[in-house]
């Protein structure tokens, strides 16, 4: 699935596939589905490292951001630190993150979309 996203003040194209948690892994040594479940449980916080968590969020979902923008063309973004440096205004409107989170997950949703029984015990 292809979507443009205004991030700041600039529009990318992303695209979400099967191949995207794997990218993420390469590119980043970690598991995607989990870190979107870290992501998931920002609501839940009580404990006192806020700040903490809400850096670790924003890193997850940058590079999520990232991995979808290259997979979709890699000739809008150079490496994950010029994305960064060229990203203004991340804060100006935040509807991109849920536009980042919901692309991404996005080929996993559909499958359980077509067939009710999957994904139950």
């Amino acid at each position: 699935m292809k979507k443009i996203v205004t991030i700041g003040d600039k529009e990318y194209s992303m695209k979400s596939s099967a191949y995207t948690q794997f990218k993420y892994k390469n590119d980043t040594g970690r598991k995607m589905l989990q870190d979107i479940q870290e992501i998931t449980k920002l609501g839940d916080i009580e404990s006192n490292n806020v700040l903490g968590e809400m850096d670790d969020v924003m890193e997850i979902i940058l590079r999520l951001a990232y991995v979808m923008i290259d997979e979709s063309d890699s000739s809008q973004v150079e490496n994950f630190e010029t994305f960064l440096k060229q990203t203004d205004g991340i804060f100006d409107n935040q509807d991109w993150i849920m536009d980042v989170i919901t692309l991404a997950t996005s080929p996993l949703s559909r499958g359980l979309q077509g067939n009710p029984s999957k994904g139950k015990d």
